[in-house]
């Protein structure tokens, strides 16, 4: 979902200018409604899987959009440097990583939920930080090395 603003610019420079906000708009449309679809799914084929390979894939997702945050915060900084139409811009740029934001927490507090049996404490503090940038994935990536330690302990 994070890649979605820079594939809909890119998308929208391919067509005419009077074409390519239509296009950009529905692109993001399509990927802000596809997104909360795939995580669903996911959540319904991992329901099984252990609370250790779902703290894996949550901050493996948090990972992987670490890039996107830092271009659409340089984008954000782009835009405020600008004089013409920067407020909107910013705005857009604010609004679009608090749904990625939420988006990529949807596994997080899946994962986290199926994990409280295991640190009850650590797990409800990171649940918290799940909705606060950058510590949510300083918190998942504790928890997941405080879960690896109880998970060799328990199984050996």
């Amino acid at each position: 979902f994070p890649y979605s603003l820079v594939l809909g610019v890119l998308l929208g420079e391919l067509f005419s200018e009077d074409v390519a906000p239509i296009i950009f708009g529905i692109f993001t449309a399509f990927v802000v409604l596809l997104a909360p679809v795939c995580n669903i799914i996911f959540m319904i084929v991992s329901r099984k899987d252990n609370s250790y390979s779902l703290l894996r894939a949550a901050l493996l997702i948090k990972l992987v959009h670490i890039p996107a945050y830092v271009c659409i915060f340089l984008m954000g900084i782009v835009a405020a440097l600008m004089f013409f139409m920067t407020f909107p811009l910013i705005l857009m740029f604010i609004l679009f990583d608090c749904i990625i934001l939420l988006l990529s927490s949807s596994i997080s507090v899946f994962a986290l939920v199926k994990n409280i049996k295991n640190n009850k404490c650590l797990s409800i503090v990171a649940l918290i930080c799940q909705f606060i940038f950058c510590a949510d994935v300083i918190s998942l990536f504790i928890l997941r090395l405080v879960s690896k330690k109880h998970n060799q302990t328990v199984s050996t």
